[in-house]
């Protein structure tokens, strides 16, 4: 998304490096997370690969966080454009908060990555030349209808979603504020 909302940030590489980036930020964020859940739950640490237990969460999140912080120093390093080092490091404080807040009570970890995606998007209108208002209000109603998934499936309570939106809000705010 950032590098749709402007490209011209990434103007000093050629497209081959961009995949780069790309591959480098997905594997980090996503695929090794992801395997590392699916081994967890493998190895019998977590009954179910929904997670719906508070604390069989805690070793997902620890092995989640490992690689974002990986992915933070790989990417702060690079030399890129400073607002994916910002993204990155507001999904890792995010991730490290619910941690925190798991360890007494469940909170939506897919309502935080949505208040973090919301930040972002609106810090993006702001820094960028284009009018990207629809695509917040976009991911603002996508935001919506996860939380309401969330709660009708009985995974979250109400108070459960919103922690979890203010929480990933919070941290990608203090991620901004860092920088």
């Amino acid at each position: 998304m950032i590098y749709w909302m402007n490209p011209l940030w990434f103007s000093a590489y050629n497209k081959a490096q961009v995949s780069q980036i790309f591959l480098i930020a997905v594997t980090n964020t996503f695929l090794f997370p992801a395997l590392s859940v699916f081994l967890i739950w493998k190895l019998g640490f977590m009954k179910s690969i929904e997670m719906m237990d508070a604390k069989e969460r805690l070793i997902p999140f620890i092995a989640a966080g490992v690689f974002y912080i990986w992915a933070y120093v790989v990417l702060r390093k690079s030399g890129l454009p400073q607002i994916l080092n910002v993204t990155v490091l507001g999904a890792t404080i995010t991730l490290f908060a619910i941690f925190m807040l798991n360890l007494f009570w469940k909170v939506s970890i897919h309502t935080a990555a949505m208040g973090c995606w919301m930040i972002i998007t609106l810090l993006m209108c702001f820094f960028t030349g284009g009018s990207y208002s629809l695509l917040l209000v976009a991911i603002v109603i996508l935001g919506g209808i996860i939380g309401s998934c969330r709660i009708l499936l009985k995974a979250h309570s109400v108070s459960e979603i919103f922690i979890g939106y203010f929480v990933g809000m919070m941290g990608m705010i203090v991620a901004l504020r860092f920088y």
